[in-house]
């Protein structure tokens, strides 16, 4: 079977709440193949990250059962990166305008890292929408729901000063293929971190994790803590042993026991980025929980 078609659209997305009082038309890019019920991808947090550059393996398997969508979300990427103060909760309105955009119904939601728990608290916001999810690596719900890392135990992320350099050390954390990061890689997310607003956004989202730990009405908006266990829609976890960022080992396995409903996978020798790191075994999890036909 031929690789299908990768394509790139852009949508603007009319209303996205909570951004200051202003309604803001957000233009904004994603890329899509194949055909059948919607899969949506959602990327992390990192310099560069957007919906290419974070799903590249994932997108044509995928596609090969599904009409697969890795968007670009706001702040990222070619999307529109109006200088706001950001959120967790900016993130998933914006996905909520985007899927209503497209009328995307009864979509499977595939996030890694920070993209998990945004997948996660519009699936909660909007279950009516949702068919199944899997996240990846997501250190960020796990911190919604209360499973906190002591220092030392993570390794720290390092800071993107606009070098090269600095990017590519970042990647070096979360990726541990070194075959993985290409050049063509490197420059790729290069060229989209040195767009003008991204490092506002970025630096907006570390404001407000810093927030977090000291205004309790931002902490209700993003704890989850009461809400997940009422969750029952489908959902399952997807861990690489060798995370550095979120480690496996106590963070993936807290949350394994936290919600043992909830299909546990975890990949050999992979770290914060399963689906670069091991792709053909992330995307066999990922195709045979959807359900997609073997063979």
């Amino acid at each position: 079977m031929a690789a299908p078609i990768v394509q790139s659209g852009w949508v603007v997305v009319p209303q996205v709440e909570g951004l200051r009082e202003t309604v803001y038309g957000v233009k904004t890019h994603y890329v899509h193949a194949g055909d059948g019920e919607p899969v949506v991808l959602l990327h992390g947090a990192g310099p560069g990250a957007a919906g290419a550059t974070g799903w590249r393996p994932t997108i044509p398997a995928l596609a090969e059962h599904f009409h697969v969508y890795a968007l670009d979300q706001i702040g990222y990427g070619l999307t529109d990166k109006p200088l706001i103060e950001y959120s967790f909760q900016t993130i998933v309105n914006h996905l909520a305008g985007f899927l209503a955009a497209l009328d995307l119904q009864g979509v499977r939601l595939v996030g890694n890292s920070q993209g998990g728990y945004i997948a996660m608290k519009y699936a909660l916001d909007h279950p009516s929408r949702v068919k199944q999810l899997a996240l990846i690596s997501t250190g960020t719900l796990a911190g919604a729901v209360g499973i906190l890392m002591e220092r030392g135990r993570r390794a720290p992320l390092p800071r993107f000063d606009g070098t090269r350099e600095s990017l590519r050390a970042f990647m070096e954390t979360i990726v541990n293929d070194p075959a993985a990061l290409t050049d063509v890689l490197i420059d790729e997310r290069m060229e989209l971190a040195l767009l003008p607003g991204h490092q506002e956004a970025r630096r907006s989202l570390l404001r407000y994790r810093d927030v977090l730990a000291t205004d309790a009405n931002q902490l209700q908006l993003y704890d989850v803590t009461a809400r997940l266990p009422l969750f029952t829609l489908p959902w399952c976890m997807i861990w690489g042993t060798d995370d550095r960022s979120a480690p496996l080992d106590p963070m993936g396995r807290e949350m394994q026991k936290r919600f043992p409903d909830a299909p546990f996978h975890v990949v050999a020798g992979a770290g914060h980025q399963v689906q670069t790191d091991k792709p053909a075994e992330c995307n066999r999890i990922l195709l045979e929980y959807f359900g997609a036909p073997s063979g």
